[in-house]
């Protein structure tokens, strides 16, 4: 059975606590748009909270913020425009705190289940479930 079309999202933000864990998060993003999970023309990016404690308001402002530099940037405008917001399907996933416990932290946690419709076999985590639920059960039509 083939998967329905998903959301083809402008831009997938990661937001993370600590600016030592933007380039993993970044590279990680980067794996998954690699095995085709992402679409190729999806901006990825992994952006730390703006400061210790902020919250998950402060850290989705931040996002929206970068995300608008960069797709302005990518427009072609020298400052920063709302405009380029206008037709954009932005993801904001946050990270949370971390937790002694979680190495990689809790998005980045292998689950006991298989994709078997997946381009390639590889380890399936938290992430790789969130990708699939907003991309293709929540984010259609809305």
């Amino acid at each position: 059975m083939e998967q329905p079309k998903g959301v083809d999202w402008t831009v997938i933000i990661l937001t993370c606590q600590y600016q030592e864990s933007v380039h993993v998060f970044q590279t990680e993003l980067e794996v998954r748009q690699k095995r085709e999970q992402i679409p190729p023309g999806t901006l990825l990016l992994a952006v730390e909270d703006p400061e210790t404690r902020v919250g998950s308001g402060g850290a989705t402002l931040n996002a929206l913020l970068v995300a608008a530099e960069h797709l302005s940037a990518r427009a072609g405008f020298t400052v920063v425009t709302s405009d380029v917001l206008q037709s954009a399907r932005i993801l904001i996933l946050h990270m949370g705190r971390d937790f002694p416990f979680e190495d990689c932290g809790r998005a980045f946690t292998c689950l006991p289940v298989e994709n078997p419709e997946a381009p390639v076999e590889a380890v399936v985590c938290n992430l790789d479930c969130l990708l699939d639920i907003m991309s293709h059960r929540l984010g259609p039509g809305s």
